[in-house]
This record gives structure tokens, sequence and C-alpha cells, in this order.
């Protein structure tokens, strides 16, 4: 018999999917789901790290997180290999909260497919929408869609896809297959298929199929699986003063950081390689409302006044007309150093040039903005 035991720590890399984070439909824009998720967030990490957790802040949805965290050897394992990702997978402009494996990585970002579990929002609060384990897994499929692996024994193998609701708060089964045995003889095993979702003869039609036919169904639905983008915990923190790693600045219109914590938000983007070095990074330019004339700059430090005011040899990298809120600005660069050599400017809608330096933060190694 088949024996479905999904543990995800070693799984080869899938295509990385994309999902939008829709601005559409129900969802108020004007809410901060990393704040109304915080609580969970919270709850996983302190699970990871070994910490007293509240189980009721976690919906009872920590099951799967749990059992993978017990085999790996240490916290610091633990929460490197588990990630999350806030995202409007439902499609009504109201965004889920995943909870996943981290199998992989492609250019520094890290994404995985085997989830342990889905919180939508209800009226403001959190709600638990599936959760998975070892013996009961989900796999995203792509297009809003989710393999279901399960096992009621080693006599009893269940697989199926199901699809997430239109409010996020379900999931409704498309088929779902399983094995039984024939009789009380046990003599022998037969396959069943249903659109309930219910590992019940009464309400399935037994399948006239060959084992290998049977089980290739699996293997079909199994080619479909697709990455997600996925947040490490390691990068998490556990302050919801800090949630979010965009960087801080005075400036109302720009906004930068690490495309891996932003990028799955959008469904266009534009990109730049400003540098190909080893040790590059990925930073994503994002603006609250259009601007005008973009520009990626390349620094040379000149000199510094006695006041401690810098002055740049500044060389223009590349352009863009407009950079609007839709569709931010990727950019490929390297870090050399303590003294800024990247910046980038633009123009306000008051016909202002600002300029910016952009480094890492020493403090916590979030995208840093100084205005030069």
């Amino acid at each position: 018999m088949k024996n479905i035991y999904c543990i995800c720590k070693n799984m080869a890399v899938a295509s990385l999917f994309t999902v939008m984070l829709s601005s559409c439909g129900n969802g108020d824009s004007t809410i901060d789901y990393n704040q109304v998720y915080s609580k969970i967030l919270d709850g996983y990490y302190s699970l990871l790290s070994n910490e007293s957790y509240n189980e009721e802040s976690l919906l009872n949805g920590e099951l799967g997180v749990s059992g993978f965290a017990e085999l790996c050897e240490s916290s610091t394992e633990a929460l490197s290999s588990v990630g999350y990702n806030i995202s409007d997978l439902s499609g009504d402009g109201i965004p889920e909260l995943l909870i996943g494996c981290i199998s992989g990585y492609n250019n520094g970002e890290s994404s995985g497919n085997v989830i342990f579990a889905l919180y939508t929002c209800v009226d403001g609060t959190p709600q638990l929408t599936f959760d998975g384990s070892a013996r009961s897994s989900y796999q995203f499929l792509g297009k809003n869609k989710y393999l279901y692996q399960g096992s009621n024994g080693a006599m009893y193998s269940i697989f199926g896809s199901f699809a997430l609701s239109e409010d996020g708060t379900s999931l409704n089964c498309i088929d779902y297959y399983f094995t039984h045995e024939k009789d009380e003889t046990f003599q022998k095993i037969l396959f069943y298929h249903n659109t309930s979702g219910k590992w019940d003869k009464s309400v399935s039609e037994e399948m006239n199929i060959s084992d290998d036919d049977f089980w290739e169904i699996e293997t079909s639905l199994q080619q479909q699986i697709q990455n997600i983008p996925l947040t490490p915990f390691s990068e998490y923190k556990n302050d919801s003063s800090t949630q979010t790693s965009v960087a801080a600045t005075t400036d109302p219109d720009l906004r930068a950081d690490w495309a891996v914590n932003q990028l799955y938000r959008f469904t266009e983007y534009d990109k730049y390689i400003a540098d190909m070095a080893e040790e590059r990074q990925e930073v994503l330019f994002m603006v609250k409302s259009e601007v005008k004339d973009f520009k990626v700059l390349s620094l040379f430090l000149q000199d510094m006044d006695e006041s401690g005011k810098v002055n740049f040899d500044v060389t223009e990298l590349y352009r863009l007309d407009k950079l609007t809120p839709d569709r931010p600005l990727l950019v490929v660069m390297t870090f050399y150093g303590d003294i800024p050599n990247n910046g980038v400017s633009y123009v306000d809608a008051t016909g202002t040039t600002k300029r910016f330096t952009v480094q890492i933060s020493g403090e916590d190694g979030s995208v840093k903005l100084t205005e030069f």
C-alpha cells in the first residue's frame, strides 16, 4: 500500500508562484493585516523558538508546525525552515495568512508549497480555515487549489483536490479519492471517488481501475504543485511595533524593502540589474502615489564638510518616466561597506527633486533610505 507521509524539510524546489495581494473585492485597504494577524505570528514565533506560547492565539492550527519543529535539531533551524505569507489567496480583497514549510530558495527568496495552516479575517477577526500535519497534509496547486494527502492507517490512503472558497473561510472539495477494503474479510482493497470530501464508501463511487491508473491520478496532481513565497520566521520581529522592515523615512512617497518581503503583493513590476556581484541583493522600491523621473544612481563619495554633510559624485544608471503604486521597481544591487554606493532620486508632485542613499540598517538589517 502506498504510504503517504509528507515531510517537506528536504523537498525539491518547485516553480515559484507569485501571489497577488488584491486591492479589489470587499477588502478594506486601510486595515493593517500585519497587525490583524500579529498575535498569531507572535504565537508561531514563540512556538518555533521553544518559548511558551498561547495556544488560543493560534486558533488550534499549530499541530503541523509543532510536529515539524520537533524534527528540527534547534530552534534556529525551525525558525529558518517555517515561513509565512500574507496575501489575498481567495480573491475577495481580504488577505489570508498562510503558514508553510520552506523547501527551497531562488536568488535569495525562500518559498515552499506544504501548508501547515491557513487563516482568513472575518469582520476584522482572524479565524482558522484549515490546517495540515504529517499524516494529513495540504500542498498548493496554483489557481487557489490545494492537493490533500492523508492516511487513516496502513490500508487506507487518501488524496484529492480542494478549492478555497471565495470568502476564504472554507475548502470546497473538487475530487476525493481513497482506498478501502471491499468487505470484512479484508481480502481485497478497492478504489473509491466522490466530490463530497468524505471518507465514506456509501457516498462514493467504486472505481473500476487498475492500481497503476489509480496512483497515476495522484501523480498527475503532484505534478501541478507550485511554490508560494514565504518569509522565514527567522526574519520575523516578535514585536508588533516593528512588524515590517519597510524603511522608516520622513519621505511621504517612497518606500524600500527587500524584494522577498514585498514582491508577492504585486502582479507587475519593473526590474533593473545594477550589479551582479556575488553578494548582490534585491531591493523593491515602492511609492504611495505616482512620482516622475525615477532614477537609480551610483554614488561615489567625494568629500565631507565639517558638519558631516557628504558630497557624492552621482552617476545615473537607470531611469523610469514614472513610478506608480501598482508597479514598483526591483533593483539588483550590491552594498560595498559602510559608505553609501547606491542611491535613487525622483521628482515629486510639487516638482521638487529628491535624492536618497540606499543602505542596510545596522540596527535591524532593513533597507534604509537617507535623503542627501
